[in-house]
């Protein structure tokens, strides 16, 4: 069977990207811009058709990060998507960002605990573990304090997050030797997102999707949505 062809998106984290990659990463366009995602995530989808030689009526599948991460970046994400769903309508295969931060650290064979920021002192956290390109929940992601995460953790594990300084501190003074720092600082990004997808389909564990039914993962309510009193369930 041919290895499938996959797009993939990003933009969760602090950057936005998109992403070419069939069984390796083909081609990747990242981008940190105070313009639109969506206006400059459309505008780099001819370059790479062209550089990396491929068209979209090509594509097997969709990925893309449904947070949690950035609101308004999620939004656009799906925008984006749903947008090209509509011209070329593929199956969508749909990963958390706290997945993708263990990426970074493929095969690592301790726990793996994922950070992200989800402000008001308060952290969305997951904890995972691979095993053989398998990877493994321990944790479903979700949204506590910051002051609770000592109580989750009774395991050295590798903290991974794009905003790791913020917190170090904290982690190293109540976790001590369960604290462990990675050598580099991981990311998120829209290669890393289509690998864990490649994954997943591999050991025919991916969500497969329609674009039109795809939700973002909030885990929490947005600043507007708190001011009028609602709550994710």
């Amino acid at each position: 069977m041919e290895s499938p062809l996959i797009l993939a998106i990003e933009t969760s984290g602090k950057t936005g990207g998109i992403a070419l990659f069939k069984e390796n990463l083909l081609g990747e366009v990242t981008l940190l811009s105070k313009e639109s995602y969506s206006n400059i995530i459309f505008k780099s989808l001819p370059f790479v058709e062209k550089n990396l030689n491929f068209s979209l009526d090509s594509l097997d599948y969709y990925a893309i990060d449904i947070g949690p991460g950035s609101f308004t970046g999620l939004r656009i994400g799906l925008s984006i998507l749903k947008g090209l769903n509509l011209v070329y309508p593929r199956p969508v295969i749909p990963v958390s960002s706290l997945e993708v931060l263990t990426v970074n650290f493929l095969n690592y064979p301790g726990n793996i605990v994922s950070l992200i920021d989800a402000y008001s002192k308060e952290i969305f956290f997951a904890s995972y573990k691979w095993e053989n390109f398998y990877l493994k929940t321990l944790i479903a992601p979700m949204c506590i304090p910051l002051k609770d995460l000592p109580l989750y953790i009774d395991t050295p594990s590798l903290f991974l997050s794009e905003t790791l300084e913020k917190w170090r501190d904290f982690l190293k003074s109540n976790l001590e030797t369960l604290f462990l720092e990675p050598p580099f600082s991981p990311h998120l990004s829209a290669g890393l997102v289509a690998k864990l997808a490649y994954i997943k389909l591999r050991q025919g564990v991916a969500e497969l999707k329609s674009a039109e039914s795809l939700l973002p993962l909030y885990l929490k309510p947005s600043e507007a949505e708190r001011k009028r009193g609602l709550k994710i369930t």
